[in-house]
């Protein structure tokens, strides 16, 4: 099996297609790749939709943070990592015992 060359279908760069690859695509039953690796990488980073960071403070000690939750419709307090740890120990979420 040789390394086969191919342009993107998308930005029309050319990339290699390496015996390895080939092998494990024929393997899994897959159809070789149309697009160069960038752009599906750039489209598997689309299809995971888009994550925001936002500035604010921690409900407890008041520390500025930056946190992937929205704080102006977030409902749950907002805690830094110091002050969620120290809930988790008082406030444990996991069953002790077997169901």
């Amino acid at each position: 099996m040789d390394t086969i060359k191919q342009a993107c279908r998308t930005c029309k760069k050319e990339f290699w297609v390496i015996k390895q690859e080939q092998e494990f695509l024929q393997k899994m039953s897959l159809p070789l790749p149309t697009s160069c690796p960038g752009c599906r990488q750039t489209r598997r980073l689309k299809e995971r939709g888009e994550r925001n960071l936002y500035r604010t403070t921690c409900s407890k000690c008041h520390k500025s943070i930056i946190v992937s939750y929205n704080p102006k419709i977030e409902t749950r307090q907002i805690l830094c990592k110091p002050c969620y740890l120290d809930w988790f120990e008082k406030n444990p979420v996991l069953l002790t015992q077997p169901l």
